[in-house]
């Protein structure tokens, strides 16, 4: 028997799930390209602070096959394990871009 047939929704909460976090992943990796093309300031600043913000988008973007895989197993298994250190990540690399986009801008002169 299927550990899927206690469920009405087999296998689809989590695959909405990973492709939640692959397209925050993609905009993310997206946002701190555009920050290091069109940020004004020092080249080194602007590099370090992008590839600092880019490294959770591409960490998130490789690991995506084996969390789907386990988010299937543990939804299947009726378990539930949140990750709150990947809305963290997202959040302080999102702040980061921000506050060093302002203080870029503002400086630039």
């Amino acid at each position: 028997m299927s550990p899927y047939t206690t469920h009405d929704d087999p296998g689809l909460q989590p695959e909405r799930t990973s492709l939640a976090w692959l397209r925050t992943a993609a905009v993310l990796g997206a946002v701190a390209l555009g920050f290091m093309r069109f940020t004004p300031g020092p080249d080194v600043a602007i590099v370090s602070i992008g590839l600092l913000c880019l490294t959770p988008a591409l960490y998130l973007l490789i690991t995506a096959g084996h969390g789907h895989r386990a988010r299937v197993r543990r939804f299947a298994a009726g378990t539930v394990a949140h990750h709150w250190w990947r809305n963290l990540t997202v959040t302080v690399a999102v702040a980061v871009l921000a506050l060093a986009s302002a203080v870029l801008i503002a400086t630039s002169g």
